[in-house]
């Protein structure tokens, strides 16, 4: 009867596309407000050109915060907590500056790009 039960969960995992393990892994990352994050954009003003910054910071965080739930599992845990920690000093706490910070401490991203500037 066990193996029924876990045979339906890993089935119904593989048909849901792996939405069962993104919102386990979802649990551990931390909640921020995107709108907070944003707001100075959205304060700047009313022009075209701010109501698509305010929209591009908006896009940005939510990729970030995809991105983190993600990816979540294969950050080290001291990591994840120094990061959250760092993502929220100057102000709001930022998806993207946790994303960022947890990249560069798994070397993930580049430190010293290749190639002339």
């Amino acid at each position: 009867m066990r193996r029924f039960w876990i045979s339906t969960v890993l089935g119904l995992e593989l048909l849901l596309g792996g939405t069962l393990t993104a919102s386990a892994r979802a649990s551990g990352v931390p909640v921020f407000n995107i709108r907070a994050i944003c707001a100075p954009e959205h304060r700047a003003g009313s022009s075209a050109v701010d109501r698509a910054s305010y929209r591009g910071c908006l896009s940005d965080e939510a990729a970030a915060r995809r991105t983190l739930i993600r990816r979540w599992a294969t950050f080290d845990v001291a990591e994840r907590r120094t990061c959250a920690v760092e993502s929220q000093i100057g102000g709001a706490p930022s998806y993207v500056a946790m994303l960022t910070c947890l990249q560069l401490g798994s070397d993930a991203l580049p430190v010293n790009p290749s190639g002339p500037p």
